[in-house]
């Protein structure tokens, strides 16, 4: 294979996968890390990635190291699990052991990794807001549209609507309700010049909306300027919090069944559709490789936090029933339940590997 090629595909495919999926995978483990190390316990190792070590390094009494499978990462405390490795056995009655710790600071430790996905995502959204600027311009012509006719071309920066400013896709979309089934002219900038291109304006038969059949670049964010630092993070936490709460209403639907199984299909990604939209976002620019990253952020650190054994979430049930019983669960239903969790999140990941193909090969 041409080694161009090959160079292309990493810049474009594998390297944006790495840096942001890597990236989540440090705050999260970090955050384990820090509250770990803040409330006492010892970190016998943190690892991003899984499988061999790539690199390793010790400072400390912490081994650190980069894996070969960059999907996930771990943080070894003391105490947590059964040590496969003698020297990291722990005395039940050390203090610097995990399980020795108050029940809060276990739940502390544990909740922090998805936290920090959280915090990851607001300060993306912030950058986002304060630095970044997306250009009102056309991503995509629909073929056989008014816009094909009229010549409208991707990358056109739109400019008016019959003499009348819109800068962002609102404007737009307002502007054309005013000329039903009209020829309107729409002015662009290309390559430096003006140009006004007449449009037929057309009303869609199933929205009412009237289209000219293009879509633009970054979407409600189209036109966005840089904006106050204050607002910025007005936003970026307005945008997290509503995210989030959209995963949770479109995660009960599940539950409820009032999400269909088709539109549960056409949401739900693995790897493959990651790495896709990654390398989609990257070539669109860097406005929508962050936004893409704080999306991923806030739906695997709400993920994590789902009560499934193996998942943090499992950890925090399995704290919620040791401070209700008084007692923690025997390691014998712990591992049973670890055991019916990794089975399950095996599944899930083989169903969404499956998805994936489909849709890549159709």
């Amino acid at each position: 294979m041409n080694p161009l090629i090959l160079w292309n595909w990493f810049v474009d495919w594998v390297l944006p996968f790495a840096v942001v999926f890597g990236t989540i995978v440090l705050f999260h483990e970090l955050g384990h890390f820090v509250v770990a190390r803040r409330a006492g316990v010892k970190v016998h190792e943190f690892a991003i990635g899984f499988g061999r070590a790539l690199v390793q390094w010790k400072r400390g009494e912490t081994r650190y190291s980069v894996r070969i499978f960059p999907l996930g990462g771990f943080v070894k405390l003391a105490g947590m699990d059964p040590a496969p490795d003698p020297e990291e056995e722990v005395a039940p009655d050390d203090e610097r052991s995990f399980q020795r710790k108050p029940l809060w600071q276990r739940m502390a430790i544990i909740a922090a990794g998805p936290l920090a996905n959280f915090v990851l995502a607001f300060l993306l959204l912030v950058v986002f807001y304060a630095a970044i600027t997306v250009p009102f311009a056309v991503a995509d012509v629909m073929p056989g549209s008014p816009a094909e006719a009229a010549g409208l071309l991707p990358g056109d920066r739109i400019v008016a609507v019959e003499g009348q400013p819109v800068s962002n896709l609102a404007e737009l979309s307002g502007t054309l309700q005013q000329y039903p089934d009209q020829t309107v002219t729409v002015t662009v900038e290309r390559g430096g010049e003006r140009l006004d291109l007449p449009v037929h304006a057309t009303r869609d038969g199933e929205t009412g909306r009237v289209l000219i059949g293009v879509t633009v670049m970054g979407g409600g964010t189209a036109g966005k300027e840089r904006l106050p630092l204050g607002e910025s993070v007005a936003r970026a936490a307005r945008d997290t919090w509503e995210w989030t709460v959209s995963l949770l209403r479109w995660l009960g639907g599940i539950v409820t069944g009032r999400t269909s199984a088709q539109q549960v299909r056409d949401s739900v990604t693995g790897p493959i559709g990651i790495v896709v939209g990654l390398g989609e976002s990257a070539r669109s620019g860097i406005g929508y490789l962050l936004l893409f990253a704080a999306v991923l952020n806030v739906n695997l650190g709400l993920v994590n936090l789902l009560p499934v054994p193996v998942l943090d979430g499992g950890w925090l049930l399995f704290l919620l029933i040791e401070a209700v019983r008084g007692r923690p669960l025997s390691p014998e239903h712990q591992g049973m339940a670890q055991f019916v969790g990794l089975t399950l999140l095996l599944a899930l990941m083989a169903f969404v590997f499956y998805l994936d193909l489909t849709r890549l090969f159709g």
